[in-house]
């Protein structure tokens, strides 16, 4: 019996409904542990019903398919399964609404509520295919699921297994590829009984070694001024996005700007702990590939210390900044930009100094109470030039 969804039987999937960014459904066949660890998460605007579909290598006779269908805080409660062989249309095999963690959709001829499928648990919602339709899945090449009813939430998947054998229409040599490509000797004979080895294990990480904004395993653990725990590369791209707007570099839970006392620490305790936990399990494919060392890492420390910098002149970057202010100071340097004391901006009516101000064509600056006055006329009130309200510009000071 197989996971006809492994990655090495190169199963397809595809889904016409737009994603979230980094939850697509090619997470659920993906060879990557985190991506595969993502699931799968429709666009947060899209709701039900939203159809997933299945393509396998060759034709198959489903024993039982096992939905996970809670992915953080979301969560399905409607589902229902289609299938179609070479010859005919999709037909529905198995419905269910439930408000369990999950689903287990189950041949009846193979399993019952007193004999349940492998993978079952009180966690999940138990649900056979329709006695009539048999000669559907019993020989499927195709498999469509449909989320048809969510929680009052986005219609989403975490995992997504569908275990069976190849079909009785399959030629021998197709057989002999599906064994190969599991890495198996080919046992004919032996294709009803179920192949149980350390690689089917659930791999179960600790809640404590997830990622408090991404719920991804950690490898280099920072903990925030908030008191929540990241890793480094995820507070790397929270950086990098946060630099993309032109702000600085901030806790991505209260949007408090890191400074000398507030920044983000290394868990060195936690980091031992969790390189640990990947030594003891570094023959599972789920652990190849991660980046356990600090070197290893693309994120520069140089962005958690832009502000200590700023604040400490005698960091490493004084004798950089003292070269670029000697070449300001010259008398034939010309500047296209305005010096970083014009960046403070006030009301030239109020001259109070806020946060947000208001350009006008004219290079005036207001704030909001007295622009609100002055666009009854649409007249400056320093230099009397005309405007009009699409003209004016919102600006940081």
């Amino acid at each position: 019996m197989f996971n006809f969804l492994d990655p090495k039987l190169l199963p397809k999937i595809s889904c016409k409904s737009p994603s979230t960014d980094h939850y697509e459904v090619e997470n659920l066949i993906s060879s990557n542990y985190a991506d595969k660890s993502r699931g799968f998460i429709a666009y947060p605007s899209i709701k039900p019903p939203v159809e997933i579909e299945i393509e396998f290598l060759c034709n198959i006779n489903i024993f039982y398919i096992v939905l996970n269908t809670t992915v953080g805080n979301l969560q399905c409660s409607g589902i229902e399964i289609y299938a179609k062989t070479p010859n005919t249309t999709y037909v529905s095999i198995s419905k269910g609404i439930f408000n369990n963690k999950g689903a287990i959709f189950c041949n009846s001829r193979k399993y019952s509520k007193e004999n349940p499928p492998p993978a079952y648990n009180s966690d999940y919602f138990l649900c056979f295919f329709k006695s009539n339709m048999f000669r559907t899945f019993l020989n499927a090449s195709f498999l469509k699921i449909l989320i048809f009813k969510t929680e009052k939430s986005t219609p989403c998947l975490s995992s997504v297994e569908v275990w069976g054998q190849p079909s009785k229409a399959c030629s021998f040599n197709t057989v002999q590829t599906v064994y190969k490509l599991m890495g198996l000797k080919n046992k004919t004979n032996n294709l009803d009984t179920p192949k149980t080895t350390a690689s089917d294990d659930n791999f179960v990480v600790p809640d404590d070694f997830k990622d408090d904004l991404t719920h991804e395993l950690m490898t280099i653990p920072y903990t925030l001024p908030s008191g929540h725990t990241i890793d480094q590369s995820t507070l790397e791209k929270h950086n990098k996005n946060e630099e993309s707007f032109g702000r600085k570099p901030g806790d991505p839970f209260t949007g408090l700007k890191f400074n000398n006392v507030l920044k983000p620490i290394l868990n060195v305790s936690l980091k031992s702990r969790i390189d640990m936990f990947l030594l003891q399990n570094s023959h599972r494919s789920e652990t190849f590939g991660l980046k356990r060392s600090l070197r290893s890492c693309d994120f520069k420390r140089k962005k958690l210390k832009e502000c200590d910098d700023a604040e400490n002149p005698s960091s490493s970057g004084e004798g950089l900044d003292l070269l670029i202010q000697s070449v300001k100071d010259k008398k034939d340097f010309v500047s296209f930009v305005e010096s970083e004391n014009s960046t403070e901006r006030t009301c030239i009516l109020c001259e109070n100094k806020i946060e947000y101000v208001y350009q006008l064509p004219c290079l005036h600056y207001y704030c909001r109470k007295c622009l609100l006055n002055i666009c009854k006329s649409c007249i400056c009130s320093k230099c009397n030039g005309v405007f009009t309200k699409n003209q004016v510009v919102k600006c940081e000071t």
